[in-house]
């Protein structure tokens, strides 16, 4: 049975004390617990787990994020986990709470660890939210780490998903280029040029040559778009 940290721990046992849930069952780490009472205790943890996600409070939102990126780690179920790292992929921009006019829960750095654990998560469903984040989001870390983990899940029908990076990357690029952003497209751009239907992508080649070409970027970052760029001409040819 997955581990669970000492703070769920606490609130599970307040939980299932006051409701009578598990009788005199004790979560003690030396105690086995049957199937049933393992399964409910991971349904309770799980519900906390939704609560602190949905709530407006930075420091629950980074404590159910440790959680999940632990249920990942441990090869959980993703179907409980995927939607809640698309709720707070999309935290303060598409799942906003107001409070005196404002968005109370505008946190980037939450969106920034949401956005790379579903890099975790294989499925379709996570690569769907990473693009809808790149298509509403304006930070350039949460864009450069969504760039990253569509690289990493590699779902990319018809080449879809490296149009719509390098789409967001021309914006960027013409208006205020990002360096971090810019290492994520050579990266990812990397990537999927593994694959042989965007192998001689020209759109590729094009992006690579205009980050090795503009001195908005820092030299490092030039020479790696540069040499990536080379590499890939030579596997194409």
């Amino acid at each position: 049975m997955r581990l669970v940290k000492k703070e769920v721990v606490i609130l599970i046992t307040v939980f299932c004390a006051s409701s009578g849930l598990l009788g005199n069952v004790s979560f003690a780490g030396a105690q086995e617990l049957s199937i049933e009472e393992s399964y409910l205790q991971e349904s309770v943890e799980m519900m906390i787990i939704r609560e602190q996600a949905r709530s407006n409070e930075r420091e629950g939102k980074l404590l159910a994020l440790e959680y999940l990126r632990q249920m990942i780690e441990d090869g959980a179920d993703t179907k409980e986990i995927q939607p809640l790292l698309a709720y707070m992929a999309l935290e303060g921009i598409l799942n906003k709470t107001r409070e005196d006019g404002r968005v109370a829960n505008n946190y980037p750095d939450i969106r920034v660890k949401a956005v790379e654990y579903l890099g975790e998560v294989k499925t379709k469903e996570a690569a769907d939210t990473l693009l809808r984040v790149l298509a509403v989001d304006n930070e350039p870390s949460v864009i450069s780490t969504a760039v990253r983990s569509l690289g990493k899940l590699g779902f990319n029908d018809g080449n879809y998903t490296v149009d719509a990076i390098l789409y967001i990357f021309m914006q960027y690029d013409t208006t205020k280029p990002d360096n971090i952003l810019a290492l994520s497209v050579v990266d990812t751009c990397s990537a999927f040029s593994q694959n042989n239907d965007v192998k001689k992508s020209s759109a590729i080649y094009g992006a690579l040559m205009r980050i090795s070409n503009n001195a908005a970027y820092i030299k490092p970052v030039r020479d790696y778009a540069g040499k990536t760029l080379a590499k890939l001409y030579k596997k194409g040819s």
